[in-house]
């Protein structure tokens, strides 16, 4: 069987004789860039609510900018400037979990600052009063409810950055994608048990993600609900 026959390739790349590929690296971009999206979002939903509107506004240029550039497109832009804005040369990997981390940390950025205005106002107040400071404030009071309650759209946006990995292989990253396209091409006379195989490992991943969204939604079912009428004690 053809996905035999490449498995240990489409799972591993060339590891242990050359750097790790194929399905472990598209888990492992994944991660970093997972954690990457997440810093930058938290960081663009604190600026994109600043009290100075000069940061908010140019804040919320910047994050609609990338919004409407296409991934791919937003990946060969920063892959050929950033060496040469920086005079540093990255190397494919590093270029796309940057590129990828900012790229998804945008849409993330969103979906908490819509979190964080959910959050009632008397909460901010209460925290303020017992001695708070307001980075104290955010960290402990707002983020925290702000990701609980945007749970829903948070997994969504994890589900397609771990589908928009993929991408990665059009600079040269052999993950997934790319041992899978690489397999079809060497043989071409297999593509639909390749890019079924493909498309199921795809899906396992995705359900897998959705689900464990799921889990956490009933796991804090039980915060307070803070209505309006509500005030802070």
């Amino acid at each position: 069987m053809v996905i035999l026959d490449n498995l240990r390739f489409l799972l591993l790349g060339t590891f242990p004789n050359g750097p790790i590929g194929g399905l472990a690296l598209t888990v492992l971009l994944s991660l970093f860039v997972g954690a990457g999206a997440f810093c930058y979002g938290v960081m663009i939903a604190a600026l994109s609510l600043s009290s100075s509107r000069w940061i908010a506004g140019t804040t919320q240029l910047v994050t609609t900018l990338v919004r409407s550039l296409p991934s791919l497109v937003f990946l060969f832009w920063l892959y050929f400037l950033l060496p040469a804005i920086l005079n540093v040369q990255f190397t494919p990997l590093q270029s796309a979990v940057i590129a990828l981390s900012i790229y998804q940390g945008s849409f993330i950025g969103e979906d908490l600052r819509a979190g964080l205005l959910a959050v009632a106002r008397g909460q901010r107040e209460a925290g303020a009063a017992t001695g708070l400071s307001p980075v104290q404030i955010f960290l402990h009071i707002r983020l925290p409810q702000a990701v609980r309650a945007t749970v829903p759209a948070l997994v969504n946006r994890y589900i397609n950055l771990f589908l928009y990995t993929s991408t990665a292989s059009v600079v040269g990253v052999l993950e997934f994608t790319g041992t899978v396209t690489l397999v079809n091409n060497r043989l071409l006379t297999h593509p639909i048990q390749i890019f079924g195989f493909a498309a199921l490992v795809y899906f396992v991943f995705c359900y897998a993600i959705a689900s464990f969204g799921r889990y956490l939604e009933g796991r804090w079912n039980w915060a307070p609900k803070i209505t309006r009428s509500q005030k802070a004690v």
